[in-house]
């Protein structure tokens, strides 16, 4: 009964408050996009779940590892029991059903290096793709702005 009751709080608490953080990443998100600034990296453990701002994104990077491994290293980096980390683990959605939903997948279940390699190659490849797509939009904007003042 106590876990049914901490799971619902959370639940309540989840719904008053991801609002508001998806609004602030929004924000950011736009605000980086205005700046010019090439990539911006989000690591959010519940974005399938609970965030509406996949539209604002270009691409999805799930970093992947095997459910075990995800157990195993969350019990080593935040010391949790093994209980502990399941419920953290059920708490969201599987990592094979977020695998299915993201636009780049990196496999971690081997080495650090090989990791670390896939993942600089990724950001190469996200920046020659976001550059052009942002000059674009960018021309877009001041077309819209240049019309609006020159019939207003």
């Amino acid at each position: 009964k106590q876990w049914y009751q901490r799971r619902v709080r959370g639940e309540i608490l989840n719904r008053c408050i991801h609002p508001e953080i998806a609004k602030v990443v929004r924000r950011r998100l736009i605000w980086e996009f205005f700046k010019g600034t090439q990539l911006v990296v989000l690591d959010i453990p519940l974005l399938f779940e609970s965030c509406n701002i996949r539209p604002y994104m270009h691409s999805v990077v799930l970093v992947y590892c095997t459910p075990e491994q995800q157990k195993e290293r969350l019990m080593d980096r935040n010391d949790f029991t093994e209980e502990a980390a399941n419920a953290r683990i059920n708490s969201q959605w599987s990592i094979d059903e977020k695998r299915g939903m993201a636009d780049v997948v990196i496999d971690n279940t081997g080495l650090f290096l090989d990791t670390e390699a896939a993942t600089k190659a990724l950001v190469v490849e996200l920046k020659k793709g976001i550059i052009p797509i942002r000059n674009i939009l960018l021309l877009i904007m001041a077309s819209i702005v240049g019309f609006i003042l020159y019939n207003y």
